[in-house]
């Protein structure tokens, strides 16, 4: 059994991956086939004639793929053409090659949005910005019939992952004064748990930059990835991850071209988030052995 919550549950070969494909669908090409990386729940695999196949890390994951796709075929329509989601085309049943349900959808060709220099930031923050209104704009009616809800985590299991990544990124103490100064704010400010008061709007609720792909010559976002988080909640929690990688003048940039109104608390609570989470993904990125370089910068 895993000891954490992103390892898996068992070990997953690229032979074992060609093999639950070839079983189940013959006609993909798996003559090559290459890990794409991993996230908490699956670990993605391109094949030769550019299928992308998830793999659930753990047996509860494999549940998460008829909850994704009303998700994805509620945001498809509302998205820019040149925009699109993973929609599940293809779903694998268990089999000795693995034990769980997988799915498969198109390649959707692009990079992760950190990776443009800066001279297409501004094309780049139009974009996002285009793309966050009209996913933020999906009627919350609409939402709650695709099965989307409210996040309602217990106290108890919000003081663990508190505890969990304020610890982790502890370990980096002393690497870097910027460090030193965010890991203390976070140990001493008050009630970091409390509930920041917001509308309510359909978001992603992970919008990494992996999980934003542009276009490497326009800037223009391609597709937007991994919508098993997205909930009911706060607008400003989509924006974080904007500040850690592009910074206030991008964000400012992308609330220009975005749609939806902005409410006065925004700018608050995303100061808040923006202090406090990115300690909690550099704490991450310690423990899971990723790039802790990357949420250094």
């Amino acid at each position: 059994m895993s000891s954490q919550p992103w390892e898996p549950d068992r070990h997953l070969t690229l032979e074992n991956a060609r093999s639950a494909i070839r079983a189940a669908f013959p006609d993909v090409d798996v003559r090559t086939i290459r890990h794409l990386g991993w996230g908490w729940e699956f670990d993605a695999f391109r094949t030769a004639d550019d299928w992308v196949f998830r793999f659930p890390r753990r047996a509860e994951a494999q549940g998460l793929f008829e909850r994704e796709a009303p998700i994805l075929e509620l945001v498809r329509p509302r998205l820019a053409p040149e925009t699109t989601v993973p929609l599940v085309e293809r779903l694998g049943v268990p089999s000795d090659s693995f034990p769980y349900s997988f799915a498969g959808h198109r390649f959707i060709d692009g990079v992760p949005a950190d990776s443009l220099p800066q001279k297409l930031h501004a094309e780049l923050s139009q974009s996002i910005g285009a793309a966050l209104g009209a996913v933020h704009s999906v009627p919350l009616q609409a939402a709650r019939a695709a099965g989307v809800v409210e996040l309602d985590r217990p106290e108890v299991a919000q003081r663990v992952w508190f505890e969990r990544g304020l610890a982790n990124a502890s370990e980096l103490v002393g690497s870097d004064p910027v460090v030193d100064r965010a890991v203390e704010w976070v140990r001493n400010v008050e009630d970091p748990l409390r509930r920041l008061d917001a509308p309510l709007r359909f978001i992603h609720h992970d919008l990494s930059p992996e999980h934003i792909l542009v276009d490497p010559k326009t800037g223009r976002v391609t597709g937007i990835l991994d919508w098993t988080d997205a909930i009911l909640g706060d607008a400003a929690r989509d924006f974080v991850v904007l500040v850690a990688f592009g910074g206030w003048r991008f964000v400012e940039a992308v609330v220009d071209g975005y749609a939806c109104d902005i409410d006065p608390g925004f700018y608050e609570r995303l100061r808040f988030m923006a202090r406090l989470l990115p300690v909690m993904w550099l704490g991450e990125a310690f423990a899971t052995d990723a790039d802790v370089s990357k949420h250094l910068r």
